[in-house]
C-alpha cells in the first residue's frame, strides 16, 4: 500500500498541476461582455443621434440663407445685366 502512495500521490499532484496551468493558460472567451455591447450600442446611437442633428441643422441653415440672401447665379445674373446696360449706354 505504501507503494502505491508513493507512484499515485505524485501523479496526481502532476495532473493537478497541469490541468491547473493549462486552464490558466487557455485563452478566454473572445465574446464581449453585455456592459460592453451596450456601452457599444450606446455610442453608435448616440453617433446616429448626433449626425442627425448636424444635418437637421445644416438644412434649416440652407433653408434660411435661401430666403434671406439671393443666390449667386441670381446676382451674377443681376450683374450681368448691369454690365451690359453699361456697355451698351456707352455706345
Amino acid at each position: 500500500m505504501g507503494e502505491l502512495l508513493l507512484v499515485l500521490l505524485p501523479a496526481i499532484v502532476l495532473v493537478a498541476l497541469i490541468w491547473g496551468l493549462a486552464s490558466a493558460l487557455s485563452p478566454r472567451d473572445a465574446g464581449i461582455s453585455d456592459a460592453e455591447r451596450y456601452q457599444r450600442d450606446l455610442a453608435e446611437r448616440s453617433a446616429e443621434h448626433y449626425a442627425a442633428q448636424v444635418q437637421a441643422a445644416t438644412a434649416a441653415r440652407a433653408q434660411l440663407e435661401a430666403k434671406t440672401r439671393p443666390s449667386q447665379n441670381t446676382q451674377a445674373m443681376h450683374s450681368d445685366l448691369a454690365t451690359a446696360r453699361k456697355y451698351t449706354e456707352r455706345l
